[in-house]
């Protein structure tokens, strides 16, 4: 049990969280969750992202630049990173075969 939750946490963290964020509808506004927020700071890197990624699966590349330019990269990041978990696991299944 112990060693599927290992193996499968991160691809799992990271599809849900890409999967949320494109499903979030990006014209609202919530709770800020940024850590700088928080302390009174009034700059946050991470500003907006969530909102980027939610316009790039709709096709909205303009509004996911105006939200944050790192949008695009954080989906090929996570996508990326998917991808390479799945493969590595894959890679995994068939040498235990």
């Amino acid at each position: 049990m112990k060693a599927i939750f290992r193996k499968y946490f991160e691809i799992s963290i990271f599809s849900v969280g890409l999967i949320l964020m494109a499903l979030m509808d990006p014209s609202t506004t919530g709770a800020s969750f940024c850590l700088f927020d928080q302390l009174g700071i009034s700059f946050c890197p991470g500003d907006g992202l969530g909102h980027s990624v939610a316009y790039i699966f709709r096709g909205q590349f303009n509004n996911a630049m105006e939200a944050n330019m790192l949008g695009p990269l954080a989906v090929v990041v996570l996508s990326g990173r998917i991808i390479q978990l799945l493969r590595i696991n894959q890679q995994q299944k068939l040498t235990n075969i």
